[in-house]
């Protein structure tokens, strides 16, 4: 999938790197690799908590070229499953749905508990024989998926042989550390399909570069100048150091007990592989990028807001005054992510170069992609 000279040359310091080749963006087999070695290896963010609010709701989602769903089971427990029958391995679940007592596959109607559990086979040795097939016991239950919830997200490890979920969110858990994400609540929700490779939509979100020419209005009150980044092992970004944005959205509580030097302040990070986050004094922002295809990906963003009072009527303006501001630099960044997707049926394109100043972030990102993808070709 990648040469030995191609995975050297990401890798090269950044002054002389290159970056991952065409087929990266827009290959089928290399796409499908990738799903199970680099977003399939590691914790992903799928889907938020609140998307089954009650025992009974089931919530499809496609991550990592898997159908997962996720269920709140009669225990309270938030589940995922492979969402595909044992039987024929038909999709379960095709959109979201409610209080629902059992999953029932819509072809043989085979029946399964919350919990995963196979309770019903009708008709499977004749008609009107509706008792229990006896598979071994467990045999035939739904596969689970090893999940857990980071601050109000859903998150999976397909493998199930990562680190922890603590160790892998360790770095960005101290950074963020002064921030109650416990204490914040969802006020806003936006969708987005892109025609671009989902990589090149995160690689755009970790460089400020591009601010001057593709977001003016983004850089008269956030300027290229006032920009640093941050590159750890598993978190990468950009860092605003003089935040004053001058909307509607003025007004919202903010974090409390915020140090002088975080009060204007935004950080935006990826979690890698999957998960585009971002913090300022007045909101927490979550961004699940959900690819289906090497040349679509599907983003969900959240806007959580400070403190129970932010869900009041009074603060709705300043809301969606947030969330207009950042739909319109999104909308910026669309037009761009497609050209940049069609830029690489090139074969005047060679991967790139690198700004030692501003893109030491899409460049580690990169290494990541890179060396994920070596060691699986052994």
């Amino acid at each position: 999938m990648l040469s030995l000279d191609e995975v050297r040359a990401v890798n090269a310091p950044i002054a002389s790197a290159i970056g991952l080749p065409n087929r990266a963006y827009v290959g089928d087999e290399f796409y499908s690799i990738e799903c199970q070695h680099v977003m399939g290896a590691g914790w992903i963010g799928i889907a938020f908590e609140n998307d089954v609010v009650s025992p009974g709701d089931l919530f499809p989602v496609e991550a990592a070229g898997q159908p997962l769903v996720v269920v709140r089971d009669n225990d309270d427990k938030i589940r995922v499953f492979h969402n595909v029958c044992r039987h024929r391995g038909t999709t379960l679940v095709d959109q979201p749905c409610s209080k629902r007592q059992q999953i029932v596959c819509p072809y043989h109607a085979w029946t399964y508990a919350l919990n995963g559990e196979l309770n019903a086979t009708p008709n499977f040795r004749g008609p009107e024989v509706r008792e229990r097939v006896a598979f071994p016991r467990g045999s035939q239950d739904l596969v689970e998926v090893r999940s857990a919830i980071w601050n109000h997200i859903i998150m999976v490890n397909l493998s199930g042989s990562a680190v922890p979920l603590s160790q892998w969110t360790q770095e960005i858990d101290q950074r963020w550390s002064g921030y109650d994400f416990a204490d914040t609540f969802p006020g806003y929700d936006m969708t987005y399909d892109i025609d671009a490779n989902w990589k090149l939509t995160l690689e755009n979100f970790l460089e400020s570069y591009h601010l001057p020419t593709v977001h003016p209005g983004l850089n008269a009150y956030s300027p290229l100048h006032d920009h640093e980044v941050l590159v750890q092992d598993r978190i990468m970004g950009q860092i605003s150091l003089n935040y004053q944005p001058d909307d509607s959205g003025k007004g919202l509580p903010c974090f409390p007990d915020l140090p002088d030097d975080r009060r204007r302040r935004a950080e935006y990070l990826l979690l890698f592989p999957n998960l585009m986050l971002s913090v300022t004094p007045d909101h927490f922002r979550v961004t699940l990028v959900l690819p289906s295809s090497p040349r679509h990906t599907h983003q969900r963003w959240r806007f959580f807001f400070v403190g129970e009072d932010c869900q009041d009527d009074r603060f709705s303006s300043a809301r969606t005054g947030v969330a207009n501001r950042i739909d319109t630099y999104t909308q910026e960044d669309i037009a761009i992510l497609e050209r940049l997707q069609a830029g690489r049926h090139s074969s005047a394109y060679d991967g790139g170069r690198f700004s030692p100043y501003h893109e030491t972030t899409t460049h580690h990102f990169q290494k990541l992609v890179a060396n994920a993808i070596e060691a699986a070709q052994g």
